[in-house]
């Protein structure tokens, strides 16, 4: 086998590694709200609440996209998404009522 075969393989292995993480990773976390504008400062209001009583939560800004896409997504950039952790999306939604 040659250096440049196993450089494809090696490659190949570590992304689909790298990418078996993150979607782990995104499957412990439950969207809880999107909004955009105004809209959304109640969603920051819902983290601080929830962070306040002990819920494990995250908060988005803007869209996740890469510098290719960016000026497409200008007017997207007041996004705010919330986060909520799998273990704690019960409790935050009796929080929430």
């Amino acid at each position: 086998m040659d250096l440049e075969t196993l450089l494809i393989i090696v490659l190949g292995i570590t992304f689909v590694v790298l990418v078996s993480i993150r979607a782990v990773r995104n499957l412990q976390w439950v969207r809880f709200g999107e909004a955009f504008g105004k809209q959304g400062e109640a969603l920051l209001d819902d983290y601080t609440y929830l962070m306040e009583q002990g819920i494990t939560c995250r908060v988005e800004h803007g869209l996740p996209t890469g510098r290719l896409f960016r000026p497409l997504a200008k007017n997207l950039d007041d996004r705010v998404a919330l986060f909520v952790h799998r273990k704690d999306a019960e409790q935050a939604r009796q929080l929430l009522k």
